[in-house]
């Protein structure tokens, strides 16, 4: 193995190999997907990690932020040599435009996933006409 300064990969005393600790926090944007109903828009952030009580959406100015943590708890007995997950933020914004009913937005957490409904209001919901 070259001994270069640069390298990403150390070999340590014990044999093992692990990658040169850059203690460095992370934030990440999540995955996302958008989806659109006839009474509302759903967005699905994948935010793996991240407990439910470490999720803030906050809407200021028409733009909905979400923001979550990971607070990973090992073992005591394990001695951490090097973290990158649980060094992690996610951080992500929406411009929210006319059409949605902020009063009635919602937010579900279940296994890593955020599901927030948007409703739409009245005047953007698809409307079926009757043909006489």
């Amino acid at each position: 193995m070259d001994n270069n300064k640069n390298d990403a990969i150390i070999r340590k005393e014990s044999g093992a190999l692990m990658k040169l600790p850059q203690m460095i926090d992370a934030i990440v944007e999540p995955v996302a997907d958008v989806f659109e109903t006839s009474e509302a828009f759903i967005v699905k952030l994948d935010l793996p990690g991240a407990s439910k009580e470490s999720i803030n959406l906050n809407i200021e100015n028409e733009t909905l932020t979400v923001k979550a943590s990971i607070e990973l708890k090992y073992r005591e007995e394990l001695k951490t040599l090097y973290s990158e997950i649980g060094r992690k933020s996610y951080l992500r914004r929406f411009i929210l435009r006319d059409g949605i009913d902020f009063e009635h937005i919602s937010a579900e957490f279940d296994n890593g996933v955020l599901t927030i409904t948007l409703p739409k209001t009245d005047e953007v919901k698809a409307k079926e006409i009757k043909i006489k």
